[in-house]
């Protein structure tokens, strides 16, 4: 099973690949989760592990995870029933609620094994080394491009990997090179190719532009040195950033990244824009929000400033679930991931349960000016990273085999 769910992460960028089955809307990560879900149930029966399964659920995971977990599933159906659009918000809570968490509780019980566990980071280690050296010859290149990121008088050249559009790849590559750290500094992560695989990937970081993604990458390194606080690891850090920096520095077209947002380009007044239009939203439902889809839907409604068009989400990730969720859907989000966050901090001896600390500070950086989780692959790449961080087993034995 280990295979099948490393196969669900290597393919997740297929959600960009979308169709109609009559008149449902669908893509194909969607169906190969209920496949993946299927085979599971199937690799169960066969062994026999059922009631080892629901155990596990309940043994393996803090109370305040599932808990938490239970709230913002039960924050999904609500934002979905009180949706202005309710087929698309039908769609989006199966994308973003039922598919990821379900697979979550699926994914740690495969992982429960260190040999599984060891397996799976480095095959995520090995997709972040491709798409960053993917990202470099496309931006030397322009292989795989649109036209609108060739670089024009309103947006820069960058690289994107196999993603739709560029901030895409960076929310889902920064937290991964957050999450991987630990493991590079480990001496105990073995062999050493993976970790050349890792170090791959900040080309990837590097020529996509997302100042965003630099900026969480940057937090989650500073708060790793100041987790460790050993001077090998501050020194091996400082020469890690130390070239990315001189990168910047060299290349005009990342450097002039950087000074963009002090002279007022689009991108930042934008944002400014979206969180005006999300907070006249809140202020008309601050409970319940506007429901799942609910921010694109009525933004011509709340939107006073029509040099902005319109968008999915306000781009902050607090406004984006406030909106999206209400305030039940905001809570429970930031209750799972401060518990998971102060869990893994307390635990910074083990590289899973600090990079998974490190992950969701990325995350929520970036996600200032951003949306880390409502897209497909952002969404399963969440809940499978949790799922490697916190599949330890309790008093249930672990599966023998789940190959």
């Amino acid at each position: 099973m280990i295979y099948l769910l490393e196969a669900l992460f290597i393919l997740a960028p297929t959600y960009v690949w979308r169709f109609r089955l009559g008149p449902v809307p669908l893509n194909v990560l969607e169906i190969l989760i209920f496949g993946f879900w299927a085979v599971f149930a199937i690799w169960l029966w066969r062994k026999r592990q059922w009631a080892e399964f629901w155990q596990a659920i309940r043994a393996d995971h803090p109370k305040i995870l599932r808990w938490s977990a239970g709230f913002f599933l039960g924050a999904g159906i609500i934002s979905a029933l009180i949706s202005p659009a309710h087929q698309r918000a039908a769609g989006l809570f199966v994308a973003y609620f039922l598919q990821p968490i379900i697979t979550y509780f699926l994914a740690a019980y495969i992982l429960r094994r260190p040999q599984a566990k060891d397996h799976f980071i480095k095959v995520v280690f090995l997709m972040v080394g491709i798409y960053g050296v993917y990202a470099v010859i496309q931006y030397y290149t322009l292989i795989g491009v649109p036209p609108q990121w060739w670089g024009n008088s309103v947006e820069p050249k960058r690289a994107l990997a196999v993603f739709e559009y560029p901030n895409a790849f960076a929310l889902w590559l920064t937290p991964l090179l957050a999450f991987g750290l630990p493991f590079f500094f480990d001496r105990e992560f073995k062999p050493a190719p993976y970790k050349i695989f890792y170090a791959l990937g900040f080309g990837g970081l590097l020529f996509n532009l997302s100042r965003g993604g630099w900026a969480g990458f940057l937090a989650a390194a500073a708060l790793f040195a100041l987790s460790y606080q050993n001077k090998k690891v501050l020194k091996y850090l400082t020469m890690l950033l130390i070239p990315l920096v001189v990168v910047v520095y060299l290349l005009p077209n990342l450097r002039y990244r950087l000074i963009l947002p002090f002279k007022g380009d689009k991108s930042t007044l934008s944002r400014f824009s979206l969180w005006h239009t999300a907070d006249s939203m809140l202020k008309s439902s601050p409970i319940l929000g506007k429901g799942l889809y609910g921010f694109r839907t009525l933004y011509d409604k709340f939107n006073t400033d029509a040099l902005t068009p319109a968008y999915d989400y306000p781009h902050n990730i607090f406004l984006n679930f406030w909106v999206e969720t209400g305030l039940l859907g905001l809570l429970s989000f930031l209750v799972l991931c401060g518990s998971v966050f102060w869990r893994g901090l307390r635990n910074k001896a083990s590289p899973y349960q600090l990079g998974i600390a490190l992950f969701i500070l990325a995350m929520f950086v970036h996600g200032l000016i951003d949306v880390p989780y409502f897209l497909n692959v952002l969404a399963l790449e969440f809940w499978l990273m949790l799922a490697l961080a916190n599949s330890m087993p309790g008093s249930v034995a672990a599966p023998a085999q789940s190959n």
